[in-house]
């Protein structure tokens, strides 16, 4: 026993050290880019100096430090805001948003003391908010700024005589702002897609890793899958910022991006021909490591055996390395032009009318619990609609909302406690759950609200406050407001889950019809077709469905499987072959086999159909040039695949009777 507990403790420092070993590579590939690092140190810092300048101002001016609440407000949520590509559009982002926030604190301070007043302003703001939200995407971080800022004012009651002072920290918030978001942590381009580009390695020498782990079984294979749809995305993420750069070096990265994807797609396949073995095992663990060693390869792929596993190895391992080399080589552009922003949306009436009612509901119970604090109430029913496209989203929301308050209110008050009267602890801590609140509010909700549940904890704790009562009162305000909208969005006008999942279902249906109409065209020669570039509406449309598909896969650990969940997994089939054909197909155009591009048709025609489409495939003109055995025969494996995932696909949609992805009418 003695030599085991031994063994045991000699392999924990290994195990430590391995975990900060990886620990850049999972950070990598949980946030491509580092765009929420990024923003979380920004926003971080640009909170902790304009604090700083606040209790400065006060001691200077003789002033509470409560009275520079608005300008710390708009340093917290400033650079979460500023979300645009381009340098020059968060710069007029950032001065657009001191306008709300300057007549929000203006129109707070003019209703102080007015009751029945600020609060149908405060409605009426929540109303207009959401009516003007489809308009611009810039709408909604302008109505955000607004509404919190009225709530700040209204929380705190600031008299008019401090307006001054009010109106002052919004002006020293923006230089402030600018400083920590374009001075000393910029959103360089060039260095945000040059980290893009390795997460893409990275995540081809993961598919490597999970490759040289199967050996027939289907968890194996299911991991693979996973990894290839992981570089698919942070592929798609990375070519999302191409329009930062100069137009040559962009074309090279583009062009980098698709050859990885070829070639991991080219390396599934031919781990599924040769049936990997230990051999196989070792080999493409040594190919991993020389890929993440960015090591060059010397060995061209045309030397081996084409559609071999070593020469697949070869190939992928050479695009790694080019992508890497072309990133390196890309140059920024100096003036970036940003893309034509979408056409405005309608007015939302009817959101905004449920959002209102959800608020009046929430405030009259939240008044009857706490005349003081009902604004938690209604914070809550508005961040629990923002972004909320069906009534599941809502209840998916609520749920997280109060999930989030529930285990910061244990862990805020345990802090709390435990770090008092050791305050430098306190604002190490505090600080840490600012950067926490912006680095995970996009990646996971919950935790996004336990860390600014947590702050808030520490904060009265800090003031002297009394904690059990305060926090108790806000977990009960919360819970006023997630029922609020929670209700509102069940009974009131619903959107139904189903009807997204739908409309998004439909939406990846029509992007696979375009992606194998362009494998068709490339198959038959036509001249620019790109399939591997289809696949890129294919992949966003997917996380569309995801996207939609939340609540259903949420509540899975209590409820069976839905009806609208069993097409999915034959659905994603399609998905996964489609990309199988795509790579087939641009790997060598103008292949001209007139069998071939008949299946192709037959299959585009039938996928359209499930998504509700009534146009019939366009007729190709093939070219002259024959394909040779081994194109042929890869080429027929992915429309065997997809035709039998099509198949699948149309049964689970007949079984279910949700004849196909087509809306109820």
């Amino acid at each position: 026993m003695l030599h085991l507990h031994t063994t045991r403790a000699s392999h924990a420092p290994g195990r430590i050290w391995t975990l900060f070993r990886t620990l850049p590579d999972q950070l990598a590939i949980s946030d491509p880019g580092l765009i929420r690092l990024t923003l979380a140190t920004r926003g971080t810092l640009s909170v902790l100096l304009m604090t700083l300048l606040a209790m400065l101002a006060a001691h200077l001016l003789d002033a509470a430090v409560r009275d520079f609440a608005s300008g710390v407000t708009l340093s917290l949520m400033g650079p979460f805001l500023m979300r645009e590509p381009t340098r020059g559009q968060r710069q007029r982002t950032l001065l657009m948003l001191a306008l709300p926030a300057a007549a929000a604190t203006i129109g707070t301070a003019l209703l102080h003391g007015q009751g029945p007043a600020g609060d149908s302003v405060f409605l009426l703001l929540v109303f207009a908010c959401f009516l003007f939200q489809p308009r611009s995407p810039r709408f909604i971080g302008i109505g955000l700024v607004a509404v919190v800022q009225t709530y700040v004012g209204l929380f705190l009651e600031l008299p008019p005589a401090t307006l001054g002072l009010q109106l002052l920290s919004i002006a020293a918030a923006l230089p402030v702002i600018a400083f920590a978001c374009f001075v000393v942590v910029p959103m360089r381009p060039g260095a945000t897609l040059r980290r893009t580009v390795a997460a893409v390695q990275g995540r081809a020498a993961r598919v490597l890793h999970s490759a040289s782990l199967v050996e027939g079984d289907s968890i194996g294979w299911a991991r693979l899958r996973r990894d290839l749809a992981a570089l698919n995305e942070a592929a798609l993420a990375a070519d999302d910022q191409l329009a930062l750069l100069q137009p040559d070096g962009r074309e090279a990265v583009r062009a980098g991006l698709i050859d990885i994807e070829l070639a991991t797609t080219r390396l599934i396949e031919a781990l599924r021909r040769e049936k990997p073995g230990p051999r196989h095992s070792l080999r493409m663990r040594l190919h991993e490591r020389r890929m993440r060693r960015g090591h060059r390869y010397a060995m061209e792929p045309g030397m081996l055996e084409r559609g071999s596993l070593r020469a697949s190895l070869v190939d992928l391992g050479r695009a790694a390395y080019e992508l890497g080399q072309s990133a390196r080589a890309m140059v920024p552009a100096a003036h970036p032009i940003p893309g034509p922003p979408p056409p405005p949306g309608p007015l939302a009436w009817r959101l905004a009318f449920r959002v209102t009612l959800a608020a009046g509901l929430a405030m009259a119970a939240g008044m009857a619990l706490s005349p003081d604090r009902w604004f938690w109430a209604v914070m809550t029913v508005y961040v629990v609609f923002l972004n909320a496209r069906s009534r599941g989203d809502t209840i998916h929301r609520g749920v997280q909302r109060l999930a989030g308050t529930l285990l910061g209110i244990a862990s805020g008050l345990g802090l709390a406690l435990g770090l008092a009267g050791h305050p430098d602890l306190q604002i190490i801590v505090l600080l840490g759950s600012v950067f926490g609140m912006f680095y995970f509010f996009l990646a996971s909700y919950t935790v996004g609200i336990f860390c600014v549940t947590v702050m808030l904890g520490l904060l009265y704790g800090m003031m002297g406050a009394s904690l059990e009562t305060l926090l108790l009162l806000r977990l009960e305000e919360t819970a006023i407001g997630a029922v609020a909208a929670i209700l509102v969005a069940a009974f009131v006008m619903p959107t139904r889950t189903r009807d997204q999942v739908m409309r998004s279902g439909r939406g990846v249906l029509a992007a696979l019809v375009a992606a194998v109409r362009a494998s068709r065209e490339a198959m038959s020669g036509t001249a620019g077709a790109s399939p591997m570039e289809a696949m890129r509406k294919v992949d966003r449309q997917v996380a569309d469905l995801r996207l939609a598909m939340a609540p259903l896969t949420a509540g899975r650990l209590l409820l069976r499987r839905t009806a609208l969940e069993r097409p999915i997994p034959a659905l994603l089939e399609c998905v996964h072959w489609t990309r199988v054909l795509a790579a087939a197909s641009q790997e060598a155009g103008g292949w001209g086999d007139d069998e071939l591009v008949r299946r192709a048709e037959r299959i585009e025609a039938r996928l359209g159909e499930l998504g509700g489409s009534t146009a019939r495939p366009q007729a190709i003109v093939l070219a002259s040039a024959q394909a040779s055995f081994a194109d042929r025969g890869g080429l027929t494996a992915a429309l065997d695949e997809l035709e039998r995932a099509v198949a699948l696909l149309a049964d689970r949609l007949e079984i279910g009777t949700l004849e196909g992805f087509a809306l109820e009418t």
